[in-house]
């Protein structure tokens, strides 16, 4: 489902990202691990189309989007902090990511419907964001992701600033949404525990070079000695 041949990314001439190639199999739910720093975010920059590549190429779906504008690809973005429009209700900051896509009438209020049914927020439909807890905005945040019917997620460390407790809860809602939408995801963490409670394939990023390490144990060595090294 995406693909990345040979991705080099130069900011003011430093090789941020080196000769990145990895694929994602339809469905599929990777993770991307990394310390601070190892470029994690441009690589989800350049498969969300908001940078372009140094050099290399981009597929997804197995049509080339390298140069392809964001709007015009089958991907969403969950950023680490929910960036939830504030003068929306919960209902159309859902809805926003369907209307962007020239979705109208009964399909966007059915689809709505469905993702504030899965996420538990009924509710709070009518709400605005200034009173919801973090976790209820992170929800908001996922499904308006979802919402899309984007074939690919991409999520940057999106649970970042929650505590572990509201951390747990939100994983398990992930998961789930997960086996029941199947969308092709890719999630961005340094945090070793998250990522061992979200399993999936592990992408090991440092200092511009990825390797897959196949397990979220393995991965989480690997940051162990990262930190430690720090």
């Amino acid at each position: 489902m995406v693909e990345l041949e040979h991705v080099c990314k130069r900011y003011s001439g430093r090789d941020v990202l080196k000769d990145i190639s990895l694929t994602l199999e339809r469905g599929e739910f990777a993770l991307l691990l990394g310390p601070s720093g190892a470029g994690k975010t441009v690589l989800l920059s350049i498969l969300a189309g908001l940078a372009s590549p140094t050099s290399g190429r981009v597929r997804i779906g197995g049509a080339d989007m390298t140069r392809v504008a964001p709007e015009r690809r089958p991907v969403t973005l969950v950023f680490q902090r929910h960036a939830l429009f504030p003068h929306l209700t919960v209902y159309e900051n859902i809805a926003f990511s369907m209307r962007a896509r020239h979705m109208r009438g009964d399909t966007v209020r059915g689809r709505v419907g469905e993702m504030l049914a899965m996420t538990g927020l009924e509710e709070y439909a009518q709400a605005k964001p200034n009173v919801l807890s973090g976790g209820q905005c992170q929800r908001v945040a996922f499904a308006r992701a979802l919402a899309s019917e984007a074939e690919v997620v991409l999520f940057d460390e999106p649970l970042s600033s929650l505590d572990n407790g509201l951390k747990a809860g939100l994983i398990a809602d992930l998961k789930r949404l997960h086996r029941v939408r199947r969308f092709t995801a890719l999630y961005v963490t340094h945090d070793p525990g998250e990522a061992a409670a979200l399993g999936g394939r592990v992408f090991l990023l440092e200092n511009g070079a990825a390797t897959c390490s196949g397990t979220a144990g393995a991965a989480t060595r690997f940051l162990k000695k990262s930190f430690e090294a720090d």
